[in-house]
């Protein structure tokens, strides 16, 4: 073939296999420490990651110093880690990054910097607030508070796991790997909003409790409890703002609450046609938007004030837009992105992490009929830019990859996760630029003008 029918050709195949398999980084490292290996079958122990708020710019190396925390067990490491700056400021000429070999190697033992002790830790949080740095959830329900200097627990909600406790349902619970309950921590992180089981011997008096928690005066002191009926377990808790919060159980209804009301719910979303419902969250930046994963892969961005205005004409609500992982890849968690009100990823059953923007929905909307927008396939090609598979690697082990995965505070666009196995992986990926088609377009045409030329 002529050079101008084999770049056409290139081109053509570029296309097909950017939009089938996008997996371009601007960033990506992983390491596993030492502690990853004290364990014997550490692969089954379960682990959690968060990042904290420490970022430390070195513009003479060209490189950021940052950290995450990873637990393993009753034990929670810090491990620090670093960025091109490119990723976090474009100001100014930076240098080429002058990456610590030493750090990068993990090099010499890792020591927890924090113990839970006897417990096992299933979700952290960072808060960085002045009475302690991060809150730990263990297995069982029980918050610990945790600060930079000490390394044990400053406050401690203990929860008991007893024979009181339904003996059914937790061995019904464990079978299935899931992960029965959550916390969440209001925006002016005053409060905490815990979810776990009943503590009765089932039957019908058996439902699931949500305990609200001071996290400003006296953090771990309980404030009140709230009864959640003809429920099971309630799996996800978040906060909209300082007082509105809203959960998710196991009778597939999420339900949305006031920490200044009289216990019952405001309102409450049931999707029946979609699965058993696993997660959702709320946008940091429109914090009436939330989006729901399904068991059976189904993502659903959902507006609050169409909710609310639905039950007061009582109608169905509508969600906004509907997209899906690919081979019912189950939706094991969601997390929107802290300073974007479009981005967010969603983690699959598989451990895949895929990365969906929603600008096109949003600068689209009113232009397609609402129907047609939301079973569009080009609908689904043009919001979802990003898949991480980790190689494969994500799909290693039987654990719950809830909480295994964490989107960056502060340096936007960075994802962290850790696999089973405890292999650390932080990265940014290359989405593109905007107008790339219209770039590849023009190539397009250049080049069947000097194929016809050729001919």
């Amino acid at each position: 073939m002529s050079e101008p029918r084999k770049n056409k050709v290139r081109n053509e195949e570029f296309k097909i296999w950017k939009k089938s398999i996008p997996s371009l980084y601007q960033h990506i490292s992983s390491f596993k420490p030492a502690f990853t290996t004290l364990f014997d079958n550490s692969d089954k122990i379960p682990k959690a990651v968060t990042f904290s708020h420490k970022i430390e710019p070195d513009r003479e190396k060209g490189i950021l110093n940052a950290s995450l925390l990873c637990s393993q067990g009753s034990e929670v490491f810090e491990v620090e880690f670093q960025l091109p700056l490119g990723l976090h400021t474009v100001t100014g000429d930076l240098p080429e990054p002058q990456f610590d070999p030493n750090l990068a190697s993990m090099a010499g033992p890792v020591s927890p910097r924090w113990i839970y002790q006897g417990e096992t830790i299933i979700k952290l949080e960072y808060i960085g607030g002045p009475d302690a740095d991060f809150i730990a959830m263990a297995s069982n329900g029980s918050l610990a508070w945790f600060k930079e200097e000490c390394k044990v627990p400053v406050y401690v909600m203990a929860e008991m796991m007893g024979p009181s406790t339904s003996y059914s349902m937790i061995h019904t619970q464990k079978a299935r790997n899931e992960i029965v309950v959550d916390f969440a921590s209001s925006v002016d992180g005053e409060t905490v909003v815990k979810s776990q089981q009943s503590m009765t011997n089932g039957g019908r008096d058996e439902h699931s409790i949500l305990k609200l928690v001071d996290n400003s005066q006296s953090p771990g002191e309980l404030l009140r409890t709230i009864h959640i009926k003809d429920t099971t377990v309630t799996h996800t808790v978040k906060f909209h703002d300082n007082h509105l919060f809203s959960v998710c159980s196991d009778d597939n209804r999420v339900r949305f609450y006031d920490t200044r009301g009289d216990g019952l719910p405001l309102w409450s979303l049931t999707d029946v046609n979609s699965g058993k419902l696993t997660c959702f969250d709320v946008s940091h930046v429109v914090q009436t938007l939330f989006i729901t994963g399904s068991s059976t892969g189904v993502l659903k961005l959902w507006d609050l004030r169409t909710i609310a205005s639905a039950m007061h004409a009582k109608t169905e609500p509508m969600e906004i837009v509907s997209l899906y992982h690919s081979g019912g890849d189950s939706v094991a968690d969601v997390q929107f992105n802290p300073s974007s009100p479009s981005e967010f990823i969603s983690v699959g059953g598989s451990g895949n992490v895929y990365h969906w923007d929603l600008e096109y929905v949003f600068a689209r909307d009113g232009e397609h009929n609402g129907d047609e927008l939301m079973n569009s396939e080009e609908l689904q090609q043009q919001c979802l830019k990003f898949l991480h598979t980790g190689g494969g690697r994500r799909s290693i082990g039987s654990l719950n990859k809830r909480g295994t995965v964490a989107v960056h505070p502060i340096v936007d666009g960075v994802v962290g996760c850790v696999d089973a196995d405890g292999l650390l992986t932080v990265y940014k990926p290359f989405i593109g630029r905007d107008g790339s088609d219209e770039e590849e377009s023009e190539v397009d045409a250049d080049a069947d003008a000097d194929l016809d030329a050729a001919e």
